[in-house]
């Protein structure tokens, strides 16, 4: 599966839940207006005509027209107002849903032994897939096997894991588990589920007001003496309205139910397929889905807004669908990944004590927990690697995701570095110590102003990892900063705004800005502002390379300057990152002159080329590999270039190394 493809896939369903929805809203209407419309048949009434001076008889028709406006009027506004309230709400990103869900924040300092395991496994997988780490959200009262993937970009996402999950699922199968839920924030399937639960909230409001009335009746009393007869009246009457309501509402739902399974059911499969390419482990996956089939709780959910978000779920949650369940059946599931599958599940046993120990020390995707040092394979020198061209041609496969490759850089990084990504005051003051300037007089003035704005501790802690990850590869340095990203959305808005500023200011200090400042900034401000500013998704405005070949060019010509030692290189460089798309840029491509690929043209070029679609964002990142990588070597500022575009366009790119 490639995810650039996926991303265009969802794309074009979301033109479809707009359909989907329109058709439900009518089927909805048509539906209340037929109940109505047996109750007028049934209605009737006689009045005397002064006129004809007659009794006339109204009422017993099915049809009236002012009745049916009414109707359709008042359910279109009751639906609208419902989707625009929740689509305003889950504008806060993932964790709006995991607080819904009765999901808490998990502390990555825990001590819990199967917490611990599942932040690490969730770092790994983000560092191998290239994107900001998620928080992690436990739902301690599930005890079904079942986990979720909620945001509006990788920015403000979150992993949502029950606790039955983590409990009954070994490593292997907690990995296929994430590995799924990962899947949907890369291939675009958690922005489109987002969408649909504002939609689906809106089709179910009839529903969910009648639930609200008839529950909060619960906490009504009624007094058995004769004065409480109008109060007894009013209760009968919410009763009636309450069910009425949930009754005429099922109509809603069931058309939800119907959208949910014809949106979600396909992609199920897609996910799954994409989990074992991610871990390279079929069993994992595979033993989750058996586990759920095999044990009493399954992957029942028990929360009362589970069903508006049952489509986001690994498995389906147990909720009413009407027929129209929104996973396929488990055993297809299972025979699709495993084709020898002898159709038995699983019962669940958890894993005695010592055999946890012995996982958690022998383990090597869990030894960055443990003693630091690093234990990485990556080149000797640490500032360059080898990309081989036959898997850069290969770029957004899922094939590339690999969660060795997470777990070996997560080992070669020291424990007071994964410590300090954990810690609000540390996390900060390692971004800091990133952006110091290697010059004594700039780095004096900026060691001074970082005293003032942050305080002693934080200038004595940059001044150390300023040193110490002075000469490590980027993709160590970008593994940190994804690290940071869940830490730092915990700051309050006063303090993200200072955390900005100060490094606004240290990037700026110098009077100019370098690569790894502006690829540092890039994933920051991205990540950070769609949680604290809630921006709005960017609209997809351009579906051919042709209609933005000059924000191309300024990208192509740009990168193709960065590892050129000279003429002869550049001109290899951009030789080959355009000839493959050429033809779709249109003329004679020439390289730009350098006043016009300076990072302020770059970088109204990316504003452009954000707007582009999935596949056209394929083509320039491939492009732009093959600018940099030309030699078949990938030096520390190219790939922090590469993740600057990549993070810019709002895609996720894997690093550039491998397992052994």
């Amino acid at each position: 599966m490639n995810f650039y493809e996926a991303q265009d896939d969802a794309r074009k369903r979301t033109k479809w839940l707009v359909l989907y929805f329109i058709l439900a809203v009518i089927g909805v209407i048509v539906a209340l207006y037929s109940v109505f419309g047996i109750y007028l048949m049934n209605t009737s009434a006689r009045y005397f005509d002064e006129t004809t001076k007659t009794y006339q008889t109204i009422g017993g028709e099915w049809w009236n027209l002012e009745a049916f406006i009414t109707i359709a009027v008042g359910t279109t506004a009751v639906i609208l107002l419902g989707n625009i309230f929740k689509s305003l709400q889950l504008a806060g990103g993932g964790e709006v849903v995991a607080r819904d869900m009765g999901g808490r924040l998990v502390d990555p300092h825990t001590s819990d032994f199967h917490e611990k395991r599942l932040i690490n496994v969730v770092e790994e997988m983000a560092i191998s897939s290239g994107v900001p780490v998620p928080q992690v959200w436990m739902m301690d009262q599930e005890a079904g096997i079942n986990a979720f993937a909620a945001g509006t970009e990788p920015g403000n996402a979150v992993i949502g894991v029950t606790r039955g999950c983590v409990q009954q699922l070994n490593r292997s199968e907690l990995q296929g588990v994430i590995a799924h839920e990962f899947s949907h924030i890369l291939n675009g399937d958690m922005k489109m589920n987002m969408r649909l639960i504002g939609w689906l909230f809106g089709i179910m409001m009839l529903s969910l007001l009648g639930q609200m009335l008839f529950h909060s009746l619960r906490f009504v009393r009624i007094r058995s003496n004769s004065r409480d007869n109008n109060g007894a009246g009013i209760v009968i009457a919410m009763l009636a309205a309450g069910v009425a309501l949930m009754v005429i509402g099922s109509i809603g739902v069931f058309f939800a139910r119907m959208i949910q399974a014809a949106i979600s059911r396909q992609r199920e499969y897609l996910a799954d397929a994409s989990a074992v390419e991610f871990t390279r482990d079929p069993a994992g996956i595979a033993g989750a889905l058996k586990k759920i089939g095999g044990q009493q709780e399954g992957a029942a959910m028990t929360s009362a807004k589970a069903g508006e978000a049952s489509h986001m779920f690994f498995s389906d949650g147990g909720m009413f669908s009407f027929g129209f369940a929104t996973h396929p059946p488990l055993d297809v599931r299972i025979s699709a990944i495993e084709k020898s599958w002898d159709g038995k599940f699983k019962k669940t046993e958890l894993p005695p004590v010592a055999d946890r120990s012995v996982m958690n020390r022998g383990d090597a995707r869990v030894s960055g927990f443990s003693a630091g040092g690093s234990t990485s394979d990556i080149a000797n020198d640490e500032t360059s690697v080898n990309v081989p061209r036959e898997d850069w041609n290969h770029l957004g496969d899922a094939s590339l995701n690999d969660i060795a490759v997470g777990g070996k850089i997560l080992a070669g990084l020291s424990e007071e570095w994964i410590s300090a990504c954990h810690d609000r005051e540390y996390a900060q003051a390692l971004v800091f110590g990133m952006l110091l300037a290697e010059d004594k007089a700039l780095k004096k003035g900026e060691v001074s102003f970082l005293r003032k704005t942050a305080g002693d501790s934080a200038v004595e802690l940059a001044l150390q990892w300023q040193d110490e990850l002075a000469e490590i590869h980027s993709s160590k340095k970008i593994a940190l900063l994804d690290l940071c990203i869940p830490t730092l959305r915990r700051l309050t808005m006063p303090e993200y705004e200072r955390f900005i500023e100060i490094t606004r200011w240290l990037i700026a200090s110098d009077g100019e800005v370098d690569i790894f400042e502006y690829m540092l900034q890039k994933v920051l401000e991205r990540h950070l502002s769609s949680h604290f500013l809630r921006h709005g998704s960017v609209r997809v405005k351009y579906n051919k390379l042709s209609k933005v070949s000059h924000e191309a060019n300024i990208l192509l010509s740009t990168l193709a300057g960065i590892g050129a030692s000279n003429e002869s290189d550049l001109k290899t460089a951009y030789q080959q990152a355009t000839q493959e798309i050429q033809y779709e840029l249109g003329g004679d491509l020439q390289i730009l002159p350098p006043e016009e690929c300076g990072l302020g043209q770059v970088n109204e070029a990316l504003e452009k080329l954000e707007q582009t679609s999935s596949l056209v964002r394929k083509q320039l990142i491939h492009a732009c590999g093959l600018a940099v990588m030309h030699d078949g070597v990938l030096e520390s500022r190219e790939a922090e270039m590469l993740r600057a575009v990549a993070d810019a366009m709002g895609c996720a790119i894997p690093p550039f190394v491998k397992a052994s």
